[in-house]
């Protein structure tokens, strides 16, 4: 898990990657747009090689680039993409020329040269531009044909709860109450969609939360009751175990990266 938003590109290979309980089966070409707080996995199919390339880049940094009047990182807001999906096809990366851009970071980063930093900054800019462009163009297309996406509107439907319900207990008999599914099927269907079981996705779910709330400055005891924890222990060995740091050291990794910022 981090911090970062994502846009990655499948090269070659057979994989179907899974985001919030949609799969997608990419073609060389095909460009993802998984925000930070997505919980996503890719599945390789068979032995073909796989080969992907990924910009990770931080969301906060980007902001100031922001106006009232456009959102450069709209697409990454979860409430349009539930809606919309996550994808750009392979046809629209290539009319927006989305993969040359890919290269010349590559190229740039590769050059490490005093002005390299600028470089790749500005080349996102213009990229996370075309992106925006290209994905409109992409969700008009897909209106009349869905593509390679293939997603339950069950799993849909209970993705949205669980995102917008983490601060209740969630148990499968409530989920099949409400959903009037059989915990078998709910099983079966939620994994093979999204690649988790329904308990580890609340978990991931509610620890993204966290390091938002984070971020935002609230403070480690307001933020394990907020998410449903009964006790501190249990939210302790949950963030440490899929953050790989406790949350005061996290606390503390979100402060150097601030300070490190101001003093860009």
């Amino acid at each position: 898990m981090n911090d970062r938003h994502e846009l990655y590109m499948m090269l070659q290979g057979d994989v179907t990657f899974s985001i919030e309980g949609r799969l997608y089966h990419l073609e060389p070409y095909d460009m993802l747009l998984i925000s930070n707080q997505d919980i996503h996995c890719v599945m390789v199919n068979g032995e073909q090689a796989y080969e992907r390339i990924c910009i990770y880049f931080k969301p906060e940094y980007f902001q100031q680039f922001c106006t009232k009047k456009y959102n450069l990182l709209r697409l990454f807001e979860r409430e349009k993409r539930l809606e919309d999906g996550y994808r750009i096809d392979h046809e629209n990366v290539k009319r927006y020329e989305l993969d040359k851009y890919f290269q010349q970071m590559q190229e740039c980063y590769a050059a490490n040269l005093p002005e390299s930093g600028i470089l790749l900054t500005s080349l996102l800019l213009k990229m996370l531009l075309e992106v925006n462009r290209a994905y409109d163009e992409s969700r008009q297309l897909e209106t009349e044909e869905e593509g390679n996406l293939t997603h339950s509107e069950k799993i849909d439907d209970i993705v949205r709860y669980i995102s917008e319900n983490l601060e209740e207990k969630i148990t499968l008999d409530d989920l099949t109450k409400r959903f009037y599914l059989s915990k078998y099927y709910l099983c079966h269907e939620f994994k093979k969609v999204t690649g988790f079981t329904v308990f580890d996705y609340i978990r991931y779910k509610r620890i993204l939360s966290a390091k938002t709330k984070f971020q935002n400055g609230q403070p480690i005891n307001e933020v394990w009751r907020e998410l449903g924890y009964e006790d501190y222990s249990n939210f302790y060995r949950t963030f440490k175990k899929i953050t790989g740091m406790s949350p005061k050291e996290y606390l503390v990794s979100v402060s150097e990266r601030k300070n490190e910022a101001d003093k860009e």
